[in-house]
């Protein structure tokens, strides 16, 4: 039997969020990446899945995801969930896209402290019609040149350590692998490399995350060679992907920079079809 060599990118971002993409450019660089698979995966949001769909016209399959974050130990982590069923949680994303802009206002309101002016309405416009979040507000302080770069903006007023920082995660590890499930997807752990001990990952799968992100730009060789073989001990499913965002980052990472084989695919969507409790 001739291997299967298709290649999946399962974290990719759009205009929705805070993607440079529409969700049909998104799909033009997939398919121009030779990729068969793409996730993507909006920050709290799934209003690009339709438009990617659309345009895709089976030149490759995209999953519906989302990216999102929770709270756990002092820190926010990030939740991808894969196959979900939108109208299952539309609801629920109203509510998350409302506290999204409350957030930022309120790191609007804390950047006057430091003599950076700055609108909400500044920061709408360049989010659109996508959930906001910090790297819209970090164009803004860029376009009015408080910051050079995107990057310096979060080292200097938006970033976790930041004096202006404000936390936005409502939803605990266990309240998005629920939040996930309840809609017919499978959630895993994103970057874990970025913000997660190994120490957490136990108490994090017993709350009910079902996989883990070994393969990201973030992961070297080894490291996503770990977390694919912690995956294998857990029982785990194992995601990957290039995290592509566009150009709003200096040196962002390109669409299908990291992919996974599109059997980890197949392993997502049959965990996605069992049901909570079977």
């Amino acid at each position: 039997m001739v291997p299967d060599t298709r290649r999946a990118d399962l974290h990719l971002h759009t205009s929705y969020s805070d993607g440079m993409l529409s969700p049909a450019a998104l799909v033009e660089g997939v398919v121009a990446a030779g990729l068969a698979v793409m996730a993507v995966t909006d920050h709290d949001s799934m209003e690009g899945v339709p438009a990617a769909v659309a345009a895709a016209a089976g030149r490759v399959e995209v999953i519906p995801g989302i990216e999102l974050t929770v709270a756990f130990r002092e820190v926010e982590l990030h939740v991808l969930g894969y196959f979900l069923e939108a109208v299952a949680v539309r609801d629920r994303l109203v509510q998350l896209r409302q506290l999204r802009e409350q957030r930022i206002q309120q790191m609007v309101d804390r950047l006057k402290t430091y003599g950076v002016a700055v609108t909400m309405a500044e920061v709408l416009q360049i989010s659109g019609e996508g959930a906001v979040g910090r790297p819209h507000l970090a164009r803004v302080l860029q376009q009015k040149g408080y910051v050079k770069t995107p990057e310096e903006a979060f080292d200097r007023f938006l970033g976790d350590q930041a004096p202006c920082f404000v936390k936005g995660a409502t939803m605990t590890p266990a309240d998005a692998a629920l939040f996930i499930r309840d809609a017919g997807g499978v959630s895993s752990l994103a970057h874990p490399a970025r913000f997660v001990p190994d120490a957490w990952l136990p108490e994090l799968i017993a709350a009910g995350i079902q996989g883990i992100e070994a393969y990201h730009p973030d992961h070297g060789a080894g490291t996503a060679d770990a977390y694919r073989q912690y995956a294998e001990e857990h029982q785990l499913v194992v995601t990957g992907g290039s995290d592509f965002h566009g150009s709003w980052k200096t040196n962002g990472p390109a669409i299908g920079c990291v992919t996974v084989p599109v059997a980890e695919v197949e392993r997502l969507r049959r965990a996605a079809r069992v049901t909570p409790g079977a």
